[in-house]
């Protein structure tokens, strides 16, 4: 059979609406898949950006952890030395005190009386005095009792033996700084 067609002018005009929808078809097709490929580069972007930043923040912290790992040890190193220091003050402070303590018993030493024994510890004082003349002995006690870096003085013996007076005394040291 034979085909006619007895509108050819519609036929051409759907041939030509196909082709037009076609093209529109391949358009929008082209435009959402570039739009999409946009889309996915701009995404690929970002997730660099924010994997780089990232990666620079990680680094960032890492150094920022080691700084404050640094600054705990010398911290700890500072609070060791102020230690050490403050103990260095504190024995400078008794040496001096006690180098005190020294001098005075050479002035407070009557010129008739000798010392024998003195035992001078951080906080503690012991000496064993002699003399020929019993007021000697005395004036040394009094000088003793008297003195500022000296306190709670105690007589642990008193005596003679073959004309020498001695004496035995007790006192501890106060912890008052030296005086210069």
């Amino acid at each position: 059979m034979y085909q006619v067609n007895f509108l050819p002018w519609r036929h051409q005009r759907i041939t030509r609406r196909k082709w037009q929808c076609l093209i529109i078809l391949i358009m929008q097709s082209s435009c959402a898949l570039l739009m999409m490929i946009y889309c996915y580069f701009q995404q690929q972007s970002q997730q660099q950006y924010l994997q780089t930043t990232k990666t620079q923040l990680e680094q960032q912290l890492m150094l920022n952890q080691q700084q404050i790992d640094t600054i705990k040890q010398q911290q700890a190193q500072l609070e060791l030395w102020l230690s050490h220091q403050q103990r260095l003050d504190e024995d400078s402070q008794n040496n001096l005190r006690q180098l005190d303590i020294l001098k005075q018993l050479s002035v407070i030493t009557p010129t008739k009386s000798w010392l024998t024994h003195v035992v001078l510890t951080n906080k503690h004082l012991n000496i064993t005095a002699y003399s020929y003349d019993f007021q000697d002995i005395s004036q040394l006690i009094n000088q003793i009792e008297n003195n500022p870096l000296l306190h709670q003085t105690q007589l642990i013996k008193m005596g003679k033996t073959r004309q020498v007076n001695y004496l035995h005394v007790s006192a501890n040291i106060s912890e008052e700084g030296h005086e210069q």
